[in-house]
């Protein structure tokens, strides 16, 4: 919800968030979820070297690794220039980014379990916010629905090319990195069952966050706005009893930053454990968290630039290659490679 989703559809934005939900759940049910029961008991760092060989596949799990710390680092890029453009703006980025990486690093270093806990609690408080910000819009004096219409003002042009390749890739595709957690989940949970429903419940948590952006804002304020979510709630005002939102939205992205940068930096230990044969992953994680704040700087010189680098550069040349075409590839051999064993056998 920090970053704006299907802008390029306009008032269609809440079509294009659900056609990219419908692909993610093919990829999860059809890629991740056929891997994953190719080999239940492996993450994506394991069985890729056993489907592609040592060598070869040892390569794929670094290439995850350095992929999956990318990605942490572009997400703390992003809750950075968040903090420093709402409140924290006399604030060094470098400072707000070493705050978040030491706070998600203590959790990290509790356990698995304990951020998996705790992420599911702060996800029942989260949920019963958007609930709440739904409610506020909709009896807010400063909300139009009428400003959603026309839906298809253009036609279904600008549906698919918001789609492609922007939005088939995130933020659903990122799941990938459940791949690396597939095996660390209690054998009572079906995990692809659960990364579908995730993907819904994101799918209806992001229509609302559009529908609340332009009911709020219209829809060339919010083409023109970094943070429109943000920048909504600021104004929303229900009769003089509730105004100025904007503290909790704060809040509520800190959170769900928090919770994503955590997310990539375990999966990013957890790989450099198993490539580089350590013990435990968890004197990993202020290693990986250091990589993570110094790529958050370097990665670009200001948010325009990181903005666009985001757009244009990473859906083509990261996502599309480590969420779609190494997936696929490695299931087709493994399948290949299974068929020529039993019909060996």
């Amino acid at each position: 919800v920090c970053i704006p989703i299907g802008l390029d559809a306009k008032q269609g934005a809440w079509i294009v968030i659900l056609l990219g939900c419908g692909v993610g759940i093919l990829l999860m049910s059809a890629v991740y979820g056929s891997l994953y029961r190719m080999y239940p008991d492996l993450p994506l760092s394991e069985y890729a070297i056993r489907i592609a060989g040592k060598g070869p596949g040892w390569a794929i799990g670094f290439a995850y690794l350095l992929y999956f710390l990318y990605i942490a680092g572009r997400n703390t890029r992003d809750f950075g220039d968040l903090l420093a453009a709402a409140s924290y703006d006399a604030t060094p980025i470098f400072a707000i980014n070493v705050c978040i990486v030491v706070a998600v690093g203590y959790v990290l270093r509790l356990g698995i379990e304990v951020f998996g806990r705790t992420a599911f609690m702060f996800f029942v408080f989260t949920g019963g916010i958007f609930m709440l910000i739904l409610v506020l819009v909709l009896f807010s004096d400063m909300a139009d629905a009428h400003r959603m219409l026309p839906v298809l003002p253009d036609g279904w042009q600008p549906i698919w090319k918001a789609l492609y390749p922007t939005n088939i890739t995130f933020p659903f595709g990122e799941l990938i990195v459940m791949a690396m957690f597939f095996p660390h989940l209690n054998k009572q949970w079906k995990p692809v069952r659960l990364g579908i429903w995730a993907m819904l419940l994101s799918a209806v948590l992001l229509c609302i966050a559009v529908f609340v952006n332009i009911s709020v804002l219209g829809i060339e304020i919010v083409e023109r706005t970094t943070f429109p979510l943000f920048t909504s709630l600021s104004r929303l005002r229900l009769a003089e009893f509730v105004q100025r939102m904007d503290a909790i939205v704060l809040l509520l992205l800190i959170i769900t930053s928090f919770f994503k940068i955590g997310t990539f930096m375990l999966a990013a230990a957890l790989i450099a454990r198993d490539l580089f044969r350590t013990d435990n992953y968890k004197t990993l994680v202020y290693p990986v968290g250091l990589v993570v704040i110094f790529s958050s700087i370097l990665m670009a010189g200001s948010l325009t630039e990181h903005l666009q680098e985001g757009l244009k550069v990473v859906p083509y040349y990261l996502h599309l290659p480590f969420q779609f075409a190494i997936p696929i590839a490695l299931l087709l051999i493994g399948w290949i490679r299974r068929r020529g064993g039993s019909a060996s056998s």
